[in-house]
């Protein structure tokens, strides 16, 4: 990576952590709230941007370049998202985003793109996960299944049917990616591309953890934009992003 990438990633990163300063510094909530939800809209459109241009270090036909795609289209579902989301205070004074609201569509979309990616990245390499590592992700599938039942056990039971919809679905695809992203990082044998793609790896754990939080935090009605939590997407997209570059450079 150049100097000049290195040092950009570093200032988003820099620029992400502030969420979690800015509850110390008591800073006010409608700065932090706009303040993340551009960071979110940000991180997201220029993470989906750095997946389909690491598509073009690849020929025509690559089952590669699907993969980064696939990831891309992921990343940039939740982008549109996040515009919306963001949207929504700008145009009534400050208020809080609802939820459900237009933006989860974008942001259910996410997990079935990286889902498509993450299997054809497995076909098209032929990794072969050891017998542990289906275990373990069969473990997990259950476990944050669970997880994700309970985050959205309420939303579940709720009379209006754009809430059971939309938790439905945050409950079938985040367990869903968490184990299809440990199914494929098992089966990983080192090197560059195993390097490369343990960022990616990283990012989509870090992004089911802030989506479970968020549920969990929206419907026990504890969250406020601008929470520590939102730093879970901002990190993870960067890490995808990261790895597409890295994968990118590998091809060049």
């Amino acid at each position: 990576m150049s100097a000049m990438t290195r040092a950009i990633a570093w200032v988003w990163v820099l620029a992400t952590l502030m969420l979690l300063v800015f509850p110390l510094l008591g800073t006010d909530e409608s700065f932090r709230l706009y303040y993340s939800n551009a960071l979110q809209t940000l991180s997201s459109l220029v993470a989906a941007g750095v997946c389909f241009y690491a598509t073009s270090a690849f020929p025509q036909g690559s089952p590669l370049r699907k993969v980064w795609a696939a990831i891309g289209a992921g990343v940039l579902a939740w982008g549109i998202g996040a515009t919306i989301f963001g949207a929504y205070p700008l145009l009534t004074g400050g208020e809080e985003t609802p939820y459900p609201y237009y933006s989860d569509v974008g942001y259910l979309l996410t997990g079935p793109f990286m889902i498509v990616g993450l299997l054809i990245f497995k076909r098209a390499t032929g990794l072969e996960s050891p017998l542990w590592g289906k275990l373990l992700a069969a473990v997990l599938l259950v476990a944050a299944g669970i997880m994700a039942y309970r985050a959205n056990a309420e939303g579940l039971v709720d009379p209006d049917l754009a809430m059971k919809i939309t938790s439905l679905g945050y409950l079938v695809f985040d367990p869903l990616l968490l184990a299809v992203t440990v199914l494929t990082a098992t089966g990983f044998r080192g090197g560059e591309v195993g390097a490369a793609w343990w960022y990616a790896v990283a990012g989509i754990i870090l992004y089911f953890i802030a989506n479970q939080a968020y549920t969990f935090l929206v419907l026990a009605e504890t969250y406020a934009t601008g929470h520590p939590i939102d730093t879970g997407w901002m990190l993870g997209f960067g890490c995808i992003a990261w790895a597409a570059l890295k994968t990118r450079r590998l091809m060049a």
